[in-house]
């Protein structure tokens, strides 16, 4: 087995997901991530996921907090523990394939201007998973709002729009119509999804851990912009797979509907874009999310499903985040 791996240190941040937990960890230990460094960070779980990790797992290293300190602040408590050349951000919702680990900690060692790498990332049915993309702006997240990736959800209808209309769409359109990398070598990428993201830790060094002014979502964009523009490269390794069971590990909620995503949007474009870019986004939240309260109002009037009443209050909850005051993520 290749040395470069008892350089890497692997860290998973957990949430009431212990059977999910258990899945990662028996996929790391029936592969080459047995010979890794395995740290698990549990946000305050009552499901019995610390207890677990410490009965079936005693060589893995626990960090129990007291409270949810969210996605950023706990990878930070595992990066600053880890002692490897290679620090693996890895999702608890995920199932690892041999010779992933390896394939990333080699390009890693190989190729020393990467600050970052990830691999494929593959749903439970095995199709792609969007695991890279390009730099974030307006146009992606107008598309993003109108619910564009629900319509066309299938990767052979991404493919086949931005092939038959990419002249016209643009790049940044076609980026978002074809976001699932299909490469069968490297591919350097602008962005990388923090469910599966490998960092040098000179580049960690060099730039800092991630921005805890982000509960949870964005704090992967954020730390991918802070890597490049400190002359990081970041690659996609298409010769390694991972599954990963998306929104699992932050509770099953939908991000759509999820206060925390859109503080952290907010919180995003405050550090990355004007002021007049922030006002922008906030109002096209605004007008999206009133267009989809009022659609779930109507719903549940109808019907009794009580799906339709969960939305309407959660939507409730992101307009008035929309005129919050500018402050950091909490």
């Amino acid at each position: 087995m290749n040395t470069s791996l008892s350089d890497v240190s692997i860290i998973i941040v957990n949430y009431n997901t212990v059977s999910l937990l258990r899945d990662c960890l028996n996929s790391l230990m029936h592969t080459e991530g047995k010979a890794c460094e395995v740290i698990v960070v549990d946000n305050a779980s009552i499901d019995g996921s610390g207890d677990m990790v410490e009965k079936e797992f005693p060589g893995v290293a626990l960090v129990r907090n007291q409270q949810n300190v969210g996605f950023s602040k706990a990878n930070n408590q595992g990066m600053r523990q880890a002692k490897g050349k290679y620090l693996l951000l890895l999702n608890s919702d995920t199932v690892i394939h041999a010779g992933a680990v390896e394939t990333m900690a080699e390009f890693l060692s190989s190729h020393a201007t990467v600050g970052a790498v990830t691999c494929k990332l593959l749903n439970a049915d095995g199709t792609i998973q969007a695991s890279i993309s390009n730099r974030p702006g307006p146009v992606l997240l107008f598309f993003r709002l109108m619910g564009v990736s629900r319509i066309i959800s299938s990767d052979r209808a991404r493919r086949w729009l931005s092939r038959t209309f990419g002249f016209f769409l643009g790049k940044t359109i076609r980026s978002y119509l074809a976001p699932y990398a299909t490469h069968d070598t490297p591919v350097e990428v602008e962005n990388i999804s923090g469910a599966c993201l490998m960092l040098r830790r000179e580049a960690v060094e060099q730039i800092g851990f991630l921005d805890e002014g982000f509960f949870m979502y964005f704090e992967d964009m954020d730390y991918c912009l802070r890597l490049q523009n400190a002359g990081w490269k970041m690659y996609y390794l298409p010769q390694g797979e991972i599954i990963h069971f998306g929104g699992m590990s932050s509770g099953g909620r939908m991000r759509n509907y999820s206060v925390h995503s859109y503080r952290a949007l907010f919180h995003f474009y405050r550090k990355h874009f004007s002021s007049a870019m922030v006002v922008t986004v906030r109002s096209m939240v605004v007008a999206s999310s009133s267009l989809r309260w009022l659609w779930n109002w109507t719903r549940s009037k109808f019907s009794k499903r009580p799906l339709y009443r969960q939305n309407e209050m959660d939507l409730k909850q992101i307009i008035r985040v929309c005129f919050e005051s500018a402050k950091p993520v909490a």
